[in-house]
């Protein structure tokens, strides 16, 4: 092949980058633990039915309770809003413009 010049210096770039990426394990190889550093998770705390039926009621009571919550909120500024509008709309008067003397 008859390169030369800038063809020939990319190729060698290219070459020379390739030589230098690091040759890299994958990072989720469930194979080699050798880079984990607490080993396998072991969970120790586990729940008997009865908890985890009675942490679920919990959980569906608090996210009720912050739904609740937003929607109030929310109507409490959508109506201050509307309640802008409307007075602006119907109930502001601007004071008439001054004729221009000259």
């Amino acid at each position: 092949m008859g390169f030369g010049g800038s063809a020939l210096t990319m190729m060698q770039t290219l070459k020379n980058n390739a030589k230098q990426l690091a040759k890299r394990k994958r990072y989720f190889d469930k194979n080699k633990a050798s880079y984990s550093t607490y080993g396998k998770f072991v969970d120790h705390k586990k729940m008997s039915p009865e908890q985890f039926a009675a942490f679920q009621k919990q959980l569906k009571e608090d996210n009720a309770k912050n739904r609740r919550r937003l929607l109030l909120v929310f109507s409490a500024v959508m109506l201050l809003i509307l309640v802008v509008i409307i007075y602006f709309l119907f109930f502001y008067e601007m004071a008439p413009a001054k004729p221009i003397k000259f």
